[in-house]
């Protein structure tokens, strides 16, 4: 399905032609941030990524630096530099959850199920994706969060959790505020009926589909002032396909060149593909000529190179009719039709039991945002955190807050699995609590992130208790782990005494955290 994010904007003369893609040249008069948007829509996605990320830099206001690195992602993912991508967003997603930031977490959660996916880690993109849902459902519906509605909606589709998109694509469109959006959301819905049509058993919901999905697609290709490319060339390579499977062979086919030649100048391989099948299909049904089948090859050889087989059944079956056409027997299309049926039905329940696996992990994390403890190492969680810090702050002045961060534990989880990381997070809980000293606190904020409260204490007696810490971890073996392998920990510190300021506190330790993570790791860093 459509996995795209981000489209790239530009004013065609008209349908029958395609502008080319303009060098970028930077405008001095811009903030990075235009410049890097600039480059984006023309289709210069590397520029627009170093644009972002160095617009992120330079960002004082960390939620709009947050969504800068998002930006980047995304641009990273256009490109196909997905490991990148994946990463930036595990570090985007880890500061968006430390600050309560929820639509930078949703987003970057959405591009890491992405990534498990396409990395075929289903029980990973489960998980991650619980708790995606789970985040969603606490935003406000309101235009602001348009874009990360649509992004997810486009999450969901990658998963294969068809309805579920369509009713996030439907949110979306009410949330847009202008015609780019709503005809970019209407592509992308297009795309989810065709998917959601392909599988379907019931021939009367099947055209029920194909018929919303080309209402879709001719909605999406309504004349706008910002032509968004993806959504056009999208619209019309699925619009091709519907109307070559309702037998509209003429008008597929003009749809369907039209998307190919798009696609191809500008490189979107995926819908690309469906181009070409829908092309195919035409051609066969309107003229009965085996010579299709040199384009049918074709198509199938570029969906092997990336992977990408979503909409490619009715090919299929156009293959076979091509190849009996030549003297293959008629029992071959019973057997070979029963197969694909077969095939689309155990996905489907592949699907139905993964979504259940999904639904139940949010109605976890709603339990656990009620509690103020953590299931997995008991200790207090940040909801805790958030109701004693201010009573602390206002009655134990000084108050060192001190955020630990565990280095290299992402090697832990991916060499050892997530249960062997689980153990070793529950030992550091248990460490951290043998070093707290009467009246101090400790609580986990979430991932391999701790937080201490330190209070009545000075800078330099903070520093002694964040120093055992930190060479305790270092010189720990931990249980399950080789000892060879070195765990250590980044510390940042901040001092305060006003519950007023207190989420302005945490802040601090944050952006101190990521100095002591930036300046070489297994550090204390002051803010």
């Amino acid at each position: 399905m459509n996995r795209s994010r981000h489209g790239i904007v530009f004013n065609p003369p008209g349908y029958s032609a395609v502008a080319d893609l303009r060098a970028v040249e930077l405008d001095q008069s811009l903030t990075l941030e235009q410049n890097a948007i600039h480059a984006r829509q023309s289709g210069s996605f590397e520029l627009a990524a170093e644009l972002f990320c160095k617009a992120a830099e330079v960002e004082d206001d960390l939620r709009k630096e947050l969504d800068l690195q998002i930006r980047q992602a995304c641009c990273m993912l256009a490109v196909e530099r997905h490991e990148e991508a994946a990463a930036l967003a595990e570090i985007v997603a880890k500061r968006a959850r430390t600050e309560g930031f929820l639509a930078e977490l949703a987003d970057a959660l959405g591009l890491i199920v992405d990534h498990h996916m396409r990395s075929d880690r289903l029980a990973e993109a489960s998980n991650v994706l619980a708790e995606a849902m789970y985040t969603l459902d606490q935003l406000p519906n309101e235009s602001r969060h348009y874009q990360v509605v649509h992004n997810m909606a486009a999450t969901y589709a990658t998963c294969g959790f068809v309805k579920a998109a369509l009713d996030l694509y439907d949110r979306a469109l009410h949330l847009a505020d202008n015609d780019g959006d709503r005809q970019y959301t209407y592509g992308s819905m297009a795309s989810a009926y065709h998917y959601a049509a392909q599988r379907e058993q019931d021939p009367n919901e099947r055209q029920r589909l194909i018929h919303a999905g080309l209402y879709a697609a001719t909605a999406a290709l309504e004349r706008v002032a910002d032509v968004e490319l993806l959504a056009m060339g999208g619209a019309l390579a699925h619009r091709a396909m519907m109307l070559a499977e309702i037998g509209h062979f003429e008008s597929a086919l003009d749809d369907a060149r039209l998307a190919r030649r798009m696609t191809l100048e500008h490189g979107i391989r995926e819908e690309q593909i469906v181009a070409m099948a829908a092309e195919a299909i035409a051609r066969w049904g309107s003229t009965r000529d085996p010579n299709v089948l040199e384009l049918i090859d074709k198509t199938l050889d570029l969906a092997r190179e990336i992977g990408y087989y979503d909409f490619l059944a009715p090919l299929l079956k156009t293959e076979i009719e091509a190849l009996w056409s030549i003297g293959r027997l008629e029992e071959a299309r019973i057997v070979m039709e029963r197969q694909l049926r077969e095939a689309g039905q155990q996905l489907y329940d592949e699907r139905a039991a993964r979504w259940e696996h999904v639904r139940l992990g949010v109605e976890h994390r709603r339990v656990e945002a009620i509690s103020e403890s953590d299931p997995l190492t008991g200790l207090p969680n940040r909801r805790y955190l958030n109701k004693v810090l201010p009573n602390v702050l206002d009655h134990n002045a000084p108050v060192c807050i001190g955020v630990i961060d565990l280095d290299g534990f992402k090697h832990i989880n991916d060499e050892y699995g997530y249960m062997q990381g689980d153990t070793v997070l529950q030992e550091v809980a248990v460490l951290l609590e043998r070093v707290c000293r009467r009246g101090d606190s400790v609580a986990r904020l979430g991932g391999d992130e701790f937080v201490m409260l330190l209070g009545n204490t000075s800078p330099g007696d903070a520093l002694m208790v964040f120093e055992r810490v930190r060479t305790l971890i270092a010189q720990r073996v931990w249980h399950g782990v080789p000892a060879g392998l070195r765990l250590t920990a980044s510390i940042g510190v901040t001092v305060g005494g006003d519950s007023a300021n207190r989420e302005h506190l945490l802040t601090e330790a944050v952006t101190a955290l990521q100095v002591a993570k930036r300046t070489g790791r297994d550090r204390i860093s002051f803010r």
